[in-house]
């Protein structure tokens, strides 16, 4: 009689983790499909004052990505990438509104790769042409604006450029570094929140293999952290304000989600979203206006943010998948005989002081997932009850 209350219990120990894991894992896929949806909004929005299906759109990829661009779309913007290629000999073009001038757009055609690599297109044919060979056979001599530099470097790792021309991009970008002590920040007529958080965002990747870009990175990281206001984010030092803003704020977001700061991260998207209009659905505001320039990059932002909390539920969805497995397999003690009960529970037990060198991943930490009060407790229920079935274990084994 005592035996089986005690399986009971530890069943109903393991049932309940399981269900507060999963309950975990639903208020982390609510707050992605509530930044989706945000995103959805503003790329309609966006695609009012600019619905043309080609790679001189700039809002393509989000309104891509959340669903605001339909597969028609999605073809025109394929085909009007491929027949630039073939018109210019492999190259995308930009014609400057000011100066009337034509010439080759490293920034489009980095965007044209990430684009298209976010389709599922393979960019090493387009028209006969490789996105990726384009850009590495850019001469970088001719950019004067380094977040064409910071564009190309995101689109050489989604085509796995060789380490030659990762290389030689970060130290372009590295050009444009200014250390200032404490805090420092790449510098494009001044250092400023926006043009840190695109630095970030470029540069993060590479902190674990490079110390120069490491420093520089957490010192553009203090520089946004000093920028920080009551409401949002704000600019630069050099024209400081008590007041955030919408771009500087979401510049901000994308490089916290850059640096895997899932906590400043989201305290960043909630500032963003009070800077939304409240007339015009999906535009967001600058000095009190609708703005198509912020909502650009409000949409960035949210497309960064959104990317990330895909990611990282994909991640929490397949190692809940894997503590489910091992629950029903342990639960079994309800149907089987005492043998087997002891058996699965020493098993357990193993397989948890197995695996306790194993370190998490940075996003799935207590201190970095937007959820942590709800992981935190899956995590403390299911300790609880390998606990329970250690004690009983250990009682029968006296």
């Amino acid at each position: 009689m005592k035996t089986a209350f005690v399986k009971k219990a530890a069943a109903t120990a393991l049932a309940t983790a399981v269900a507060v894991s999963a309950s975990a894992i639903s208020a982390f896929a609510a707050q992605e499909e509530e930044v989706k949806n945000e995103l959805y909004k503003t790329s309609e929005y966006l695609l009012t004052q600019n619905p043309e299906a080609n790679y001189l759109n700039d809002y393509a990829l989000g309104a891509i990505v959340s669903g605001a661009a339909d597969e028609s779309f999605k073809e025109s913007y394929r085909q009007s990438v491929e027949d630039a290629l073939k018109e210019n000999g492999g190259k995308l073009t930009y014609t400057d509104f000011y100066t009337g001038e034509t010439a080759e757009s490293l920034m489009f055609e980095a965007c044209a790769a990430i684009v298209l690599n976010k389709m599922g297109v393979d960019t090493s044919d387009i028209g006969g042409y490789d996105l990726a060979k384009v850009i590495a056979n850019y001469d970088l001599s001719l950019i004067s604006n380094p977040y064409h530099l910071c564009e190309a470097l995101k689109a050489a790792r989604l085509t796995e450029a060789n380490d030659e021309v990762t290389a030689r991009l970060k130290d372009a970008i590295m050009s444009y570094y200014t250390d200032n002590g404490e805090t420092g920040g790449m510098d494009y007529w001044g250092i400023s929140t926006d043009n840190n958080g695109v630095f970030i965002e470029a540069l993060a990747p590479y902190m674990d293999s490079d110390d120069a870009v490491k420093t520089a990175v957490e010192k553009s990281m203090k520089y946004i952290d000093n920028m920080k206001r009551a409401d949002g984010y704000d600019s630069s030092e050099t024209y400081a304000s008590e007041y955030g803003n919408a771009d500087s704020t979401a510049l901000a977001l994308r490089a916290f989600v850059a640096v895997n700061d899932a906590e400043k991260a989201e305290e960043a998207y909630n500032y963003l979203m009070g800077f939304k209009s409240s007339e015009t659905d999906g535009a967001y505001l600058y000095a009190g206006a609708d703005s198509a320039y912020a909502a650009k990059d409000a949409q960035t932002a949210l497309l960064a943010y959104y990317d990330y909390l895909s990611a990282n539920d994909k991640e929490e969805t397949s190692s809940d998948d894997l503590t489910e497995s091992e629950t029903d397999t342990t639960a079994t003690i309800n149907t089987n005989s005492e043998q087997t009960f002891e058996s699965t529970s020493e098993s357990t037990q193993k397989n948890n002081a197995d695996n306790t060198d194993i370190k998490p991943n940075a996003a799935q930490t207590t201190d970095s997932n937007p959820n942590t009060g709800a992981e935190t407790e899956s995590i403390a229920i299911s300790a609880a009850a390998l606990m329970l079935i250690g004690v009983i274990v250990s009682s029968k084994k006296r």
